[in-house]
Protein backbone atom coordinates (compact mmCIF):
# COMPACT_ATOMS: atom_id res chain seq x y z
CA UNK A 1 0.00 0.00 0.00
CA UNK A 2 1.28 3.44 -0.91
CA UNK A 3 1.60 6.26 1.63
CA UNK A 4 1.59 9.96 0.73
CA UNK A 5 1.69 12.94 3.02
CA UNK A 6 -1.22 15.36 2.88
CA UNK A 7 1.26 17.95 1.64
CA UNK A 8 2.37 15.69 -1.26
CA UNK A 9 -1.27 14.94 -2.03
CA UNK A 10 -2.12 18.61 -2.52
CA UNK A 11 1.18 19.67 -4.11
CA UNK A 12 1.45 16.83 -6.66
CA UNK A 13 -2.02 15.87 -7.93
CA UNK A 14 -0.58 14.06 -10.97
CA UNK A 15 1.51 11.81 -8.71
CA UNK A 16 -1.61 11.08 -6.67
CA UNK A 17 -3.65 10.12 -9.76
CA UNK A 18 -0.84 7.92 -11.12
CA UNK A 19 -0.40 6.18 -7.78
CA UNK A 20 -4.15 5.59 -7.45
CA UNK A 21 -4.32 4.18 -10.96
CA UNK A 22 -1.42 1.82 -10.19
CA UNK A 23 -2.33 0.70 -6.65
CA UNK A 24 -6.07 1.36 -6.28
CA UNK A 25 -5.70 3.02 -2.88
CA UNK A 26 -3.47 5.43 -0.98
CA UNK A 27 -3.05 6.12 2.71
CA UNK A 28 -2.67 9.83 3.38
CA UNK A 29 -0.54 10.74 6.35
CA UNK A 30 -0.52 13.81 8.54
CA UNK A 31 2.69 14.33 10.52
CA UNK A 32 3.68 10.77 9.64
CA UNK A 33 0.50 9.20 11.01
CA UNK A 34 -2.19 7.62 8.80
CA UNK A 35 -5.19 9.91 8.65
CA UNK A 36 -7.16 9.11 5.47
CA UNK A 37 -7.69 6.34 2.96
CA UNK A 38 -8.26 7.29 -0.70
CA UNK A 39 -9.75 4.79 -3.18
CA UNK A 40 -9.70 4.80 -6.96
CA UNK A 41 -13.35 4.23 -7.86
CA UNK A 42 -13.06 4.35 -11.65
CA UNK A 43 -14.93 1.40 -13.15
CA UNK A 44 -16.53 0.41 -9.83
CA UNK A 45 -20.13 0.51 -8.71
CA UNK A 46 -20.00 3.47 -6.32
CA UNK A 47 -23.08 2.48 -4.32
CA UNK A 48 -21.75 -1.07 -3.89
CA UNK A 49 -18.38 0.27 -2.70
CA UNK A 50 -20.03 2.56 -0.13
CA UNK A 51 -22.23 -0.30 1.08
CA UNK A 52 -19.16 -2.54 1.47
CA UNK A 53 -17.28 0.15 3.41
CA UNK A 54 -20.31 0.73 5.67
CA UNK A 55 -20.53 -3.01 6.40
CA UNK A 56 -16.80 -3.13 7.18
CA UNK A 57 -17.21 -0.19 9.57
CA UNK A 58 -20.15 -1.92 11.28
CA UNK A 59 -18.10 -5.11 11.68
CA UNK A 60 -15.25 -3.11 13.23
CA UNK A 61 -17.68 -1.45 15.66
CA UNK A 62 -19.16 -4.84 16.56
CA UNK A 63 -15.67 -6.25 17.22
CA UNK A 64 -14.87 -3.23 19.42
CA UNK A 65 -18.04 -3.85 21.43
CA UNK A 66 -17.16 -7.54 21.73
CA UNK A 67 -13.69 -6.67 23.03
CA UNK A 68 -15.18 -4.28 25.57
CA UNK A 69 -17.50 -7.07 26.72
CA UNK A 70 -14.59 -9.50 27.06
CA UNK A 71 -12.53 -7.02 29.07
CA UNK A 72 -15.45 -5.99 31.26
CA UNK A 73 -17.15 -9.37 31.59
CA UNK A 74 -20.26 -10.55 29.80
CA UNK A 75 -22.55 -8.03 31.47
CA UNK A 76 -20.46 -4.92 30.78
CA UNK A 77 -23.24 -3.25 28.71
CA UNK A 78 -26.90 -3.13 29.61
CA UNK A 79 -29.56 -3.54 26.93
CA UNK A 80 -30.30 0.20 27.24
CA UNK A 81 -26.63 0.98 26.54
CA UNK A 82 -26.61 -1.39 23.56
CA UNK A 83 -29.82 0.16 22.20
CA UNK A 84 -28.35 3.64 22.65
CA UNK A 85 -25.16 2.64 20.78
CA UNK A 86 -27.15 1.12 17.91
CA UNK A 87 -29.36 4.23 17.70
CA UNK A 88 -26.29 6.51 17.67
CA UNK A 89 -24.71 4.55 14.83
CA UNK A 90 -27.95 4.65 12.84
CA UNK A 91 -28.18 8.44 13.30
CA UNK A 92 -24.55 8.76 12.20
CA UNK A 93 -25.22 6.67 9.08
CA UNK A 94 -28.35 8.70 8.19
CA UNK A 95 -26.43 11.96 8.66
CA UNK A 96 -23.63 10.78 6.38
CA UNK A 97 -26.13 9.87 3.65
CA UNK A 98 -27.69 13.34 3.81
CA UNK A 99 -24.41 15.25 3.78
Amino acid sequence: MEFLSVREFSAFPRKTRETLKRTGKIVLTNNGKPSMLVFDIMGQDFENLIDTLNRAEAMRLFEDIQMQAVRGGLNSMSMDEIDAEVAAQRRKKRASKCG
